[in-house]
């Protein structure tokens, strides 16, 4: 599957991304619980667009989130014309009602560790990921610390 996914790459250039710095999270986690009531109507972890990370033991914390990579092997590997898009902030998006929740997005992307960037809806069978919240992240906006940031991507 890689050689096909690597056969067929889209050069694709986002205009903007997350960042998240360590170092002024407070492990609130707010992001993740606003994210998913913005897009799920329920304030659930699992349907959040992003995922906090915490090992208490050793006091780090990080976040999985979609890096809108310039070529996208998510994209590159869909399967189904139409599910996946890019959007008015140049993101990649899952069109739900278009995802045959195949996974081969999931298993293509090199940053989705345990399934945390590109997850599985349960009860809908198709995959979601981060959209960028067509331009005004949520998660961002409730970010007490300034840990989330939009930033232009690099070209």
């Amino acid at each position: 599957m890689q050689d096909a996914v690597k056969r067929n790459k889209f050069e694709v250039s986002p205009r903007f991304r997350l960042t998240f710095d360590a170092s002024i999270c407070r492990w609130c986690r707010s992001c993740e619980l606003i994210c998913s009531l913005f897009h799920e109507d329920s304030c659930s972890p699992s349907l959040s667009r992003i995922s906090i990370d915490l090992d208490q033991f050793n006091a780090k914390v990080s976040a999985s989130f979609c890096m809108q990579c310039l070529e996208p092997l998510c994209l590159a590997s869909c399967p189904v014309e139409g599910a996946m898009i890019i959007n008015s902030v140049g993101a990649i998006t899952i069109v739900p009602d278009v995802c045959t929740g195949c996974g081969n997005c999931a298993e293509a992307c090199p940053f989705n560790k345990d399934g945390r960037v590109l997850k599985i809806h349960r009860s809908r069978n198709v995959y979601f990921k981060c959209d960028l919240c067509d331009g005004d992240p949520v998660c961002v906006r409730i970010c007490p610390t300034g840990a989330l940031k939009m930033v232009e991507a690099r070209r």
